[in-house]
């Protein structure tokens, strides 16, 4: 069933993803829209009870965390990124941990950066933290995985996710991708979040 969730903005009601460990976010690659709606996503919870984790293919660590303190505001209790293909591993922010892959075809070695830091965050949550966590993004990935290799390795990813009872928020852009594709990739999430180019929210459960 979907439901129109507001405006961006707006206040959507992401309280229908409650239950949802790993969501599709369907959203445009250009601009900020995408970049918006994750950190919209990922601040569910308030960032002092929060533990939030990225893997992107678009900025560097310290950009990363510059768009968040712009978006956001306020730091989250443990903040990690794992910079694919952007060189350097330094988050210039005591609040962030960062890791770097260089070669964005390496999916082994961003699943060990991942998983190091989700096992290391998991571990040191309190109770009533929680754990968000944002892959930006699907169609990066399939620039440098075919579909059945990016299957196999989000079906990993998303896994780990749910078994260390965090969040995670998969971008993808749907005018990237053909009808098969994205009917292959939506196997693997318990809910769907359109976000479309009026910046309304639709959730699919």
């Amino acid at each position: 069933m979907a439901e129109r969730a507001g405006e961006e903005g707006d206040g959507p009601e992401l309280s229908r993803l409650s239950g949802a460990s790993n969501v599709l976010v369907l959203v445009s690659s250009l601009g900020d829209r995408g970049r918006n709606a994750c950190f919209e996503l990922l601040t569910r919870t308030q960032p002092s009870e929060t533990n939030v984790l990225t893997v992107t293919y678009t900025d560097t660590a310290p950009e990363f965390v510059a768009h968040w303190n712009d978006y956001v505001g306020a730091a989250p209790v443990r903040g990690g990124v794992v910079a694919v293909g952007q060189g350097g591993a330094e988050a210039g922010d005591p609040s962030w941990v960062a890791k770097s892959v260089d070669n964005p075809a390496d999916l082994t070695g961003i699943g060990i950066e991942l998983s190091e830091l989700l096992s290391t965050m998991s571990t040191a949550a309190d109770d009533g933290e929680q754990l968000a966590f944002c892959f930006d993004s699907i169609t990066s990935l399939l620039q440098y995985a075919d579909l059945q290799r990016a299957f196999r390795f989000l079906h990993v990813v998303t896994g780990r996710v749910k078994t260390a009872d965090g969040v995670g928020y998969y971008r993808l852009d749907p005018e990237a991708h053909d009808a098969q594709a994205l009917a292959t990739l939506k196997g693997l999430f318990d809910a769907v979040v359109e976000v479309d180019e009026n910046g309304e929210w639709t959730i699919q459960r």
